[in-house]
């Protein structure tokens, strides 16, 4: 399992003022009894989710994914990463998805081995439809980031899959602390 929180770079310099956090978590599977029987049930979560809409400009967002590609923990030492981050990619149609997996796949194993400072790489497919996909990164510093998102890797998928994406958005985060990269086996 993995908890991963992330404030949005907008507010890095106050998390008191985030209207919304990043909670990037892995369970075994979308049915998984470890969040929507235990998790979302616990003490903890029930005081959260009593405080959260309050201060939250949305109510909790859970969208399920399917790994595709990367790694979680590069170097396996659990470092605390500078920012990350989140890209939501909505593709034309189902087959233009598959293209678009297929090229996360390749971007992978052109970055895994490369040192850009990634800690983290992640591809995901939607279980929620047959058209999302999603990058995940954490990265050691900004100027990781600035390197990575202008790198020849990144430009090549972003040509290769110009064609079947519908829309993209990308986010920056900041970690607020809290959470843990793995945990158990």
């Amino acid at each position: 399992m993995t908890y991963y929180f992330g404030i949005p770079l907008t507010y890095a310099h106050d998390f008191s003022k985030t209207t919304s956090v990043l909670a990037f978590e892995v369970y075994g599977c979308r049915e998984h009894k470890d969040l929507y029987e235990t998790h979302l049930n616990s003490p903890a979560m029930g005081k959260f989710l009593s405080i959260v809409p309050g201060h939250t400009t949305t109510d909790l967002d859970l969208s399920h994914y399917e790994a595709v590609a990367g790694f979680l923990d590069r170097e396996g030492d659990k470092q605390e990463c500078a920012i990350m981050l989140d890209i939501r990619i909505a593709c034309k149609c189902a087959a233009a998805r598959a293209e678009v997996v297929k090229n996360m796949q390749g971007l992978t194993s052109a970055v895994k081995g490369a040192e850009l400072g990634l800690l983290t790489f992640m591809a995901f497919s939607s279980l929620d439809n047959d058209i999302n996909a999603r990058l995940f990164v954490r990265l050691a510093s900004t100027e990781a980031l600035e390197r990575f998102v202008r790198g020849q890797d990144m430009l090549v998928f972003w040509r290769q899959c110009r064609e079947d994406i519908a829309s993209m958005e990308s986010r920056s985060y900041v970690p607020n602390g809290k959470g843990w990269l793995h945990r158990g086996t």
